[in-house]
């Protein structure tokens, strides 16, 4: 059996790190992100592979088909990097499991960081960021509102880009021990009932306001507010609600104002 002269230090870790934002940039329809994923692995290819050919070898593993939610990929890359080590070391078989955890890994790891990120992280990030800009007075307290609301989404978003590399890693194989659901769901919960709370308080604000200038307006705002619900209900997304509400009334106040 053959023996790996460099083991996969901390630096190679924090490089495949920096790496992963990158993801996402070479992103084509062949393979999706599997460029952008093999990319993320150069730092420990050059750590476990000597040779130009077994770089090339380990590089092509990585050439095949693969997509998952870009923050969440961390945990392919953990896996990946535990799974090539014990190929560097000769096991035969870790090449297969490579492949097999890799194809798995994909509609986990989508269905969960879409649902986490793009379905709640994300837009009630945006409506918490809104109110707190709306209701600051002074332009330092809105620039600390913008800070924080930068801080509250990418907290959890660099937590899992980093801890999916190292969990990845830890458990190999036995990656299911760390993705139980509760433990996305309350986390996905949290940002769902602040964002709640905010985008009530929001339309409170906004119906006080409108109430108080006239009843034209309070009428428009009120009715916003239905049809923004009639198409949530409808579509279920919150960027095409956004969109549609937007576009609708910009339209109607073109017309009557």
């Amino acid at each position: 059996m053959k023996t790996v002269n460099n083991q996969i230090r901390k630096i190679d870790f924090l490089k495949v790190f920096f790496r992963s934002f990158f993801l996402q940039s070479v992103w084509n329809y062949r393979s999706l992100i599997s460029v952008g994923f093999d990319i993320c692995l150069i730092p420990i290819v050059k750590r476990l592979y000597p040779t130009l050919d077994s770089r090339k070898e380990f590089l092509r593993r990585h050439l095949k088909f693969f997509n998952s939610h870009p923050y969440l990929a961390s945990y392919a890359l953990g896996i990946s990097i535990k799974l090539e080590e014990d190929i560097a070391l000769g096991n035969a078989d870790a090449s297969i499991d490579l492949d097999r955890i890799k194809d798995l890994l994909i509609s986990t790891l989508g269905a969960k960081g879409d649902r986490l990120f793009w379905l709640t992280i994300k837009p009630f990030t945006l409506i918490i960021g809104v109110l707190g800009i709306i209701l600051a007075e002074s332009t330092s307290m809105k620039v600390i509102i913008l800070v924080m609301t930068f801080l509250l989404y990418n907290i959890p978003h660099f937590y899992f880009r980093y801890v999916g590399l190292v969990e990845g890693y830890r458990f190999g194989l036995q990656i299911y021990k760390c993705l139980p659901k509760q433990r996305f769901e309350t986390l996905r919960k949290a940002y769902l009932y602040v964002g709640l709370l905010a985008f009530g308080l929001l339309s409170i604000y906004f119906l006080i306001k409108y109430y108080s200038t006239g009843s034209g307006q309070f009428l428009i705002f009120l009715s916003s507010l239905v049809y923004t619900g009639v198409v949530y209900r409808l579509s279920r997304s919150f960027y095409y609600t956004t969109f549609l509400t937007f576009f609708f009334f910009l339209i109607i106040g073109l017309i009557f104002f």
